[in-house]
């Protein structure tokens, strides 16, 4: 695909439009909706007492009856290692009902538009640096990480079935890391950024002489702050229209070891840092190729420091205990 194919040459107007934003409650899908608010559009939410999205039947019926012209699937049952390695039934059966079901509905509608929200994930564990979108099912995935890996892959491939068969304008991007206000805390399923957060904040509190990290330290990674995801997004759906499952990433890495230290710095915590080599590191190296989001005439602004900064100052007024 030409970069110049997939880009619109009159945007996709928002304004006006009912989008409806599912998962709103996550941290990803409540970015989106206020990033959303500055489009003059009107936003459509439900909580999941009120929709239960692994019920066909359940969605079909609230997409009749509220007729979203935009759909964004941010809904999704999401974790770190532990959690993916602890439940794969979850990631696997919850991810595959939440998406074709949304996805369904919204051709069974007749959407104006969809935006499906992969991951990085998706890419093989041996793929090359930086993951281009070329890289999709080209080699073995990263066992950590498979069972939702797989039902993201299969979220993308939906789309584009629909968009062959039907002529569905759907879409999907995959972001990398992502960390931010709402995110998740809680040491038993959160990513990596919270989870050393939350343990550093700790520590500090508690006077402990040390803090240890999961894995060699040694593996990169890419972190994208969820306030740029959402603008990021909201410029797909403007100017964006592709078969082509888009990148949305920083083009900047760290180690995990070097992400460690610096929420110690954030935190202000002064022990050591060590390491426990017997648990799994994951992908050795995850950076996307965004070349394509810079194509589009966009790109992150928001440097790691400063959002780890932020985000801090938000577990301070918002989760620490």
């Amino acid at each position: 695909m030409e970069l110049s194919d997939a880009k619109l040459k009159e945007p996709f107007k928002l304004a006006g439009k009912r989008i409806w934003v599912a998962g709103h409650r996550g941290m990803v899908g409540g970015a989106t909706a206020r990033r959303l608010e500055r489009e003059d559009c009107e936003i459509l939410t439900t909580s999941h007492a009120e929709l239960e999205l692994r019920d066909q039947a359940a969605v079909d019926a609230w997409m009749d009856a509220n007729k979203p012209d935009v759909v964004v699937v941010a809904a999704a049952t999401v974790g770190g290692i532990l959690a993916n390695s602890t439940r794969p039934a979850d990631f696997l059966y919850d991810n595959l009902a939440i998406e074709t079901n949304i996805i369904h509905a919204a051709h069974r509608s007749e959407a104006e538009k969809l935006l499906f929200l992969g991951s990085a994930c998706i890419y093989p564990r041996e793929a090359a640096q930086p993951m281009a979108e070329e890289a999709l099912l080209s080699g073995p995935l990263e066992p950590t990480n498979q069972w939702y890996a797989v039902a993201k892959i299969a979220g993308i491939k939906l789309c584009q079935a629909y968009r062959e068969q039907h002529d569905r304008d759907f879409i999907s991007a995959q972001p990398n890391n992502l960390y931010g206000p709402f995110d998740n805390f809680d040491l038993e399923t959160s990513h990596v950024i919270p989870a050393l957060m939350r343990r550093t904040h700790e520590a500090k509190l508690g006077g402990a002489p040390e803090v240890v990290i999961w894995g060699t330290g040694k593996p990169y990674r890419e972190f994208l702050h969820v306030d740029d995801l959402a603008d990021g997004l909201v410029h797909l759906l403007k100017y964006f229209s592709s078969d082509v499952p888009i990148n949305i990433g920083t083009g900047e890495e760290i180690s995990i070891g070097g992400l460690a230290a610096a929420i110690a710095q954030v935190v202000g915590y002064q022990g050591e840092l060590s390491f426990d080599t017997s648990k799994p590191d994951g992908a050795p190296r995850k950076l996307l190729d965004a070349r394509r989001m810079k194509a589009l005439d966009w790109t992150s602004s928001v440097v790691l420091e400063d959002g780890l900064a932020a985000t801090y100052q938000w577990f301070l007024e918002n989760e620490a205990g």
